[in-house]
Parts: C-alpha cells; structure tokens; sequence
C-alpha cells in the first residue's frame, strides 16, 4: 500500500491463480493450560482474510503465497501472536498467553497541559482524519486509549491498553488495530491551544478488516472504490507495474509535467513481483488532473511489493489528498477493482 494493455485496463495490477493460495487448519490454545480457545481472531495483518476460532479452538484460513503478510491471532486478555513468514505454513498448534498488562496508575504530569477532550479530537483527527469516510468513522472502545501531550516537544503520542476498534460507516468495515505507535507532532502550538501548526503524522499498528456487508450494497461498492482510486496504494501499485499513465496518474517537478521515468527510477528485485524505487527529488502527483498530491522521500531507495506496500513507510511522506489520507480511508491489502478504459467507456 503490483495485464494486458488492450481494450480493458485493469487497475487490478496482479494476476492471482490457485496455485499461491493453500488452506491454513490450526487449534488456537492457551500457553499455559493448552486449553483451546473459542471466538480467537486469525487474520492476515491488513487484509479482510480472517475468521474465528470454533468451540474446540480450531480454525481454518485461506493463505495467498503472494501475499507476503504475518498470521495473527488475537484474543481478548491474551497478548497478541503474530507468526512471520511462512513460519506458520506446516504448524497446527498456536499458544498465545495471557497478558501482563497492570492498569495505569494516574500520573500527573507538569508537560502534559491538554485536556483529555482535546487530545481525544486530535487523535480522531489524525488517525481517522478529516475526510468523509474519516468522519463516518467511529471508535467503538476509545477508553482504552493512554494519550499524551508534551508540550515541551510539541507530541502528542497513543498507547492502546487492548485491541481497538473501529467502525467505517461509508465503507462498511469494522477494523481491529493493535496500535502499534501513534504521534502528532507540531509546528507551533498557541497559548490558548486554538492555533496548533502541524509537522507531521506518523502511526503504525497490526490491522484486520471486517467487512460489514456480505453482498455490498452499490453505494459500499462505489464509496471503496472511490477511496482507492487516486489514494496513495493505487499510486504505488502504478508505481511499481510502470502503469502511471494508463492509470491517469501526471507527475510534475518544478511546476512542469514531466515523464514518469526522467524522475522515476525502478528496479525490479525478482521477490514476488517487488521493486525498490528511486526518485529524483520531491514530486508533485496529480490524478485525472484533479486530485493534486505530492510525495517526498527521506531515503535514497525505498521497495514496493505486489500489493502496493511500500517500506520503510515512515520515510515516505505524501502531501495534498494523499497526505489527509487516514484509516477512515484504508482499504485491506487484497481490495482489488477494475475499470475500463476511458476510451472503452
């Protein structure tokens, strides 16, 4: 968050065939009682491949080879597995234990001068963000949220003290995320706390989607699928299939439209499709000439997988509509779409 070029171009950038799938059976049990445990969650981080353990423990998942994302298994009090890799592929018992986790005492602390109200609508605004699909969101258990502001360093920061979760009403998708790191940092922040001047965002966390609707409605249909096209992964699955142009994406430098390639440097790996990208300076991305973008890299070389997901994700920085994107407008890793060309419409 990579065919043919005739009559239909596909915005589905991978060919899949059953040959990179296999079915994954396991009993999910506790580490110390090996007692099997019922209602655990198993997923695929980032994707909507995911179920429930039985009565007796078991489960039973499809795993896409291709799909280079860890086995997680979560469960209510229980620290969360995460198995990497094909690590999990010949396995057919998975312990998880009990977690540790003391409740916070109440600390008072003299750099954190913030209400609880207002670190609250930040972290909704950053993490959810502004949009609309950011705004149809709702986070179902937000008192396990530990948020901080520092105002010295101007950072405000996130801790979860279990899974959280989130319900995206556009999308219809219930998402559960182990936040793994979550800060805002500021530019400026006024005395009265009404001017806050932002730097930049930066989270991460383990992520499984539910969809809410079996069979999808045409305006669920419509809604993901305008989330996908022009956002950051569809840019990167153009990216790195050199589909730029058949997928409408211009790119400029200096105030001029440039060629892709003049700018753009990819060198394919040969592991599952990836490719690591050079680029020559900050860009400026427009999509259908309408939505206006820009992306900046941190670092000399950066990768991209079949799927779009780019690493290392925090020296990547977009700006315009792709920099507001948020979680109220992330689509699992396996959302794929096709459309037809402009001139077989």
């Amino acid at each position: 968050m990579l065919i043919p070029r005739n009559a239909i171009l596909l915005i589905l950038l991978f060919v899949f065939g059953n040959s990179f799938s296999q079915t994954i059976s396991g009993i999910v049990l506790d580490g110390v009682t090996e007692k099997p445990l019922e209602g655990a969650s198993v997923f695929f981080h980032k994707t909507s491949i995911g179920t429930t353990t039985n009565s007796k423990g078991e489960f039973t998942i499809e795993h896409r080879k291709d799909l280079n994302t860890p086995l997680v298994i979560s469960f209510m009090g229980y620290q969360m597995s995460i198995s990497e890799g094909s690590s999990f592929e010949n396995r057919t018992k998975f312990y998880i234990y009990e977690s540790s986790f003391v409740l916070d005492e109440v600390i008072l602390d003299s750099n954190d001068n913030w209400s609880y109200e207002l670190k609250l609508k930040e972290f909704k605004k950053h993490y959810l963000g502004e949009t609309k699909n950011g705004r149809s969101c709702k986070l179902l258990n937000e008192e396990d949220l530990r948020l901080k502001f520092n105002k010295k360093t101007k950072r405000l920061t996130a801790r979860a003290t279990a899974p959280i979760y989130i319900r995206n009403e556009n999308l219809k998708y219930l998402i559960l995320v182990e936040l793994q790191h979550f800060e805002v940092n500021y530019k400026h922040v006024s005395k009265n706390k009404k001017n806050l001047d932002l730097d930049y965002v930066s989270y991460a966390g383990i992520n499984y989607f539910q969809s809410l609707q079996k069979n999808l409605s045409p305006t669920v249909q419509k809604n993901r699928e305008q989330a996908y096209l022009g956002s950051s992964i569809h840019f990167m699955r153009a990216l790195s299939s050199n589909e730029l142009n058949e997928d409408e994406f211009s790119i400029y430098s200096n105030g001029k439209k440039v060629k892709p390639k003049k700018y753009i440097s990819i060198f394919p790996i040969g592991i599952q499709n990836s490719v690591k990208v050079q680029l020559r300076g900050k860009l400026y991305i427009s999509y259908k000439e309408g939505k206006e973008s820009s992306i900046d890299s941190q670092v000399g070389t950066f990768y991209i997988d079949n799927y779009g997901n780019y690493s290392p994700v925090d020296k990547i920085r977009f700006g315009g509509e792709m920099g507001r994107q948020r979680m109220g407008d992330a689509l699992p890793m396996d959302f794929m779409i096709e459309t037809k060309n402009k001139s077989d419409s």
